[in-house]
């Protein structure tokens, strides 16, 4: 009898107890699949951080190289700058004897204009008077010897003197000349001179310009790591506290399940103690009823342009997934692709409109180093990603087609040594193909 209430007891404790037991335990396996989870993106977050760690010490180290290649650039440009000086006093220098030539060139022709009208005097006074006969009649009217002898010293000095200037404007032609010869020569050096410098400076202010983008955009890229890398870290930090505070709940809900457990147990012996004095009959419908109701709880439940540099054509005016991007968007000119040093060349002549470094917001922004040339007509070609240092051209100047205006190279947003080849018309970016 006691056996069987025993069992009854225990299923009376069952019935008290498990709702209460199975709501908490509902609770703390939801807290405990949340702190799986907290586990998860907080081991998630450690990778993301250790990989932005990654990040930012070659974000250093390449700001810490760009820098010394800035700083190292500077110094050649310190250098470049003192070559420019000597170069613009070199111009200067000739400037001034091209000046002091012309002004002499300018007297020799003053010179020359005034013996030329002399000569035409005398000339008209030959054909006029006849001034070879008046010369004759003039010695052979002597009337004695010492007069034919100072007539004929006469004459001979007024035909000498005419010789004199004959050659004299020989001369001087033959100066002039040479002086305009000499003018020339140093007016054309001169202008080549102008455009090597042009091109110095621009090439100097380009290579500048790049190197200082470089470190601008390295140390804007460690300024966004850190800012991802603090952001991490307070993600972080959000979940260690709510895995802490689950930590406290779930332990605040085990205590709370061992204290019904804990009740019910002190219930159950309490219950015992008080039925084993009271009689048999008692003691053996109670268990019977609580056995009913245990059961009971239990159950339920084209032609006029050249190519513009030897090599392979590697992609053509088509669409297709930027190789540096990933983005799949349209590709508005060629690709060609040649090893070692390849020259680039005008397709056709024209006027440079720009000539330099495709800097953000330019307008030629990841070409690298590039040159458009206006043809007239229409239309305009361009060329990208050129080697640094390597352009020949300035803004402004006229090339005629086959001129040499660089060197193939990898600059700006490029995976290769290639050329990027543009041609637009009114404005519009066209298949070069046809027009080649």
């Amino acid at each position: 009898m006691l056996k069987k209430y025993g069992v009854a007891t225990a299923l009376s404790l069952l019935i008290i107890s498990a709702p209460l037991t199975g709501a908490h335990a509902d609770t703390i396996n939801d807290m405990q699949k949340r702190q799986n989870e907290i586990e998860q993106k907080k081991s998630e977050i450690d990778k993301n951080i250790d990989s932005k760690n990654s990040e930012l010490n070659h974000l250093e180290s390449a700001e810490k190289d760009a820098a010394k290649e800035f700083e190292s650039l500077m110094k050649s440009l310190d250098d470049t700058n003192k070559k420019l000086k000597e170069q613009e006093d070199k111009v200067s220098s000739e400037n001034e004897k091209l000046k002091k030539l012309q002004k002499e060139m300018e007297k020799l022709r003053n010179d020359i204009r005034d013996r030329q009208k002399v000569l035409d005097n005398r000339a008209r006074a030959i054909q006029t008077t006849g001034t070879a006969t008046s010369y004759l009649d003039m010695i052979f009217e002597a009337d004695d010897f010492k007069e034919l002898v100072d007539r004929v010293t006469v004459v001979s000095a007024i035909v000498k003197a005419d010789q004199n200037i004959m050659q004299d404007q020989k001369d001087d032609q033959d100066k002039l000349k040479v002086a305009e010869s000499t003018s020339e020569k140093k007016l054309e050096n001169l202008k080549v001179l102008a455009v090597e410098l042009e091109i110095s400076k621009n090439n100097m202010e380009s290579q500048k310009q790049e190197k200082n983008d470089l470190v601008m955009a390295l140390a804007n890229k460690k300024d966004l790591t850190k800012s991802e890398q603090t952001l991490l870290a307070s993600e972080q930090g959000a979940l260690t506290d709510e895995e802490k505070r689950l930590a406290s709940n779930i332990a605040g809900e085990k205590a709370k399940q061992e204290a019904v457990i804990k009740a019910a147990e002190e219930k159950r012996m309490q219950e015992a103690a008080a039925a084993s004095s009271a009689k048999s009959a008692a003691v053996v419908k109670q268990p019977s009823s609580s056995s009913n109701e245990a059961t009971e709880t239990v159950s339920s439940g084209g032609g006029q342009f050249i190519k513009p540099a030897s090599g392979i054509l590697t992609s053509g005016f088509s669409e297709r997934t930027n190789p540096v991007t990933g983005k799949y968007e349209s590709h508005k000119g060629q690709d060609i692709a040649g090893g070692g040093t390849v020259t680039v060349s005008a397709a056709a002549s024209g006027t440079v409109v720009f000539s330099g470094f495709g800097a953000s917001g330019s307008g030629f922004g990841g070409y690298g180093y590039v040159v458009k040339i206006d043809h007239g007509n229409g239309f305009q070609t361009l060329y990208g990603h050129m080697r640094a240092g390597s352009l020949k051209v300035v803004t402004g100047q006229q090339v005629s087609q086959g001129q040499p205006i660089g060197i193939m190279g990898s600059t700006g947003q490029s995976t290769g040594q290639h050329l990027h080849f543009e041609i637009h018309k009114n404005g519009i970016p066209v298949d070069p193909a046809p027009y080649i």
